[in-house]
Parts: C-alpha cells; structure tokens; sequence
C-alpha cells in the first residue's frame, strides 16, 4: 500500500470511529442491549488514543444521545401505557422495574431525575419512556433533558480518557481472547436453543437479554482493541515508508509535520 493510500485509510478508518459511536448511541435508544455509557467511555477513549480528536467526537455523541433519548420519549408519549403491552417491550421492561422508576420520579422530581443522567446507568432508555408515558410536554423535558445530557457526555468521554491506559490493557486482552469470546457466543446461542426448542425449557427472556447484552459488551471491547491494533500499525506502516522516502515525521501538536531529511 503506498503513502498516499495509507493515508486514505488512517482517515477513513478514523470517521468509522465518529460514525460507530453515533449510530451504536442511537440502537441503545431502540433498546439494543449494549449500554450508553459503555460506547460513551470507549468513544473517549478513542480519542486518547489519537484516533478521533475530541471536539468532533463529542458533537457526534451529542447528537447520538439525543437521538438516543427522543426514540423512547416520543415512543411514550405518543403511545403511551399501550406501548408496554408489546411484545418486544415486555422482554425489555417489565412492571417491576416501571415501578421502580415510577418512585424515582416521585421521590427526587423529573428536574432532578434528568439532571442525573450520567449516573442513571443502564435504565437511561427506560427513564425517557416513562417521562414521555406520564405526559411530559417537550418544552418542559427538553431543557432539563438537554442539560442532564451534555454533562452526562462529557462525564463519560473524560472517564474514557481518563483510564484510557487500563481500558487499553482490557482492549487488548478482549482482543486476544476473540475466538474464545466468538465459542462462547455460540455455546451460548446453542444451550438457548437446546433448552427452548429440545428440553421445553423455559427460559425467561430478560435473562437471555441480560446475558446477550454482557457478550456485545466484551465483543464490542475486542472490537475496540482489534481497531486500535489496526490503526496504530497503519501508522507505524506510515512512518516506515516515510523514513525509506527519506522523510521524517514529527508529531506537533497532535498534528504530524513532514520534514525532508
């Protein structure tokens, strides 16, 4: 692969990083059983790493999050109770846990509730549907939401980089461990089917949910490693060629000035 080529694709990699986080941040909104917060830390983590810078990436978590947050709020509000009758959302909330949050609401208010967001962890989806199911008109939810959001993005972004050297070591042990985690995925689905289908077992789904969201998570931390992996030999692979053209590469300021030798 020549200079020019491989810088192609230093670029193009790096704005799969912006596009991954933005549309991962939008399924946790549909209830996809990867957690906000998971994509928010390996997003600031990213950019530690030099692979997104943080500006950007934080504007594309911003509009992810908000994405992610309006998808059961108007889910909610235009439904309303009808919509924990379905079938999808019986697997995902049940009434114990609308109870729960239903006392959350009445013991610190909604003001509070959604200023707390950044430590509303793993229920935040579930939070935005009961606010647009109690009625909450938008102008009152969206400036509370707003505010709770963009502290809960930065607070999670700044974790990311903050620990960015022991995610790091957990990335690459995720990593090195991807055909056990690939044989794990599948002993799992085949025990799943085993006990549905053969024994007439009964398994309650929100343990299956459960279990399938603690996978995606280590398979979306090897995914993380083996991205990382791949960008910084790309990198490497960039300075090599550069040093045989007779050129030397510096790092400025989080930038790369080119000097001929």
């Amino acid at each position: 692969m020549s200079g020019g080529l491989l810088i192609k694709f230093i670029l193009l990699f790096s704005s799969f990083a912006y596009i991954g986080v933005f549309l991962l941040l939008i399924l946790s909104g549909c209830g996809f059983p990867l957690p906000e917060e998971i994509t928010l830390i390996m997003a600031g983590f990213l950019t530690s790493q030099a692979i997104s810078h943080i500006v950007p990436m934080f504007f594309f978590c911003l509009i992810g999050a908000f994405i992610s947050d309006m998808i059961p709020y108007f889910a909610g509000y235009f439904y309303g109770p009808r919509i924990l009758a379905l079938k999808y959302m019986k697997v995902l909330v049940n009434q114990r846990r609308m109870r729960k949050i239903s006392l959350f609401f009445k013991i610190y208010g909604y003001k509070k509730v959604f200023m707390l967001r950044p430590f509303l962890l793993g229920i935040r989806p579930f939070i935005m549907l009961f606010a647009g199911i109690s009625g909450i008109k938008l102008k009152t939810f969206l400036p509370y939401q707003l505010s709770g959001m963009c502290a809960g993005v930065l607070f999670w972004l700044l974790i990311g980089r903050l620990f960015a050297s022991k995610i790091a070591v957990l990335t690459v042990f995720f990593y090195r461990s991807k055909n056990i985690l690939v044989g794990i995925v599948f002993i799992a689905a085949a025990v799943y089917l085993l006990s549905r289908f053969v024994f007439k077992l009964k398994i309650r789904a929100i343990i299956f949910v459960k279990a399938l969201s603690v996978i995606l998570t280590a398979l979306f931390l090897a995914l993380m490693g083996y991205e990382v992996y791949v960008y910084r030999s790309s990198i490497k692979k960039l300075f090599k060629k550069a040093a045989l053209s007779g050129y030397e590469l510096k790092k400025s300021t989080g930038l790369e000035e080119r000097t001929e030798k």
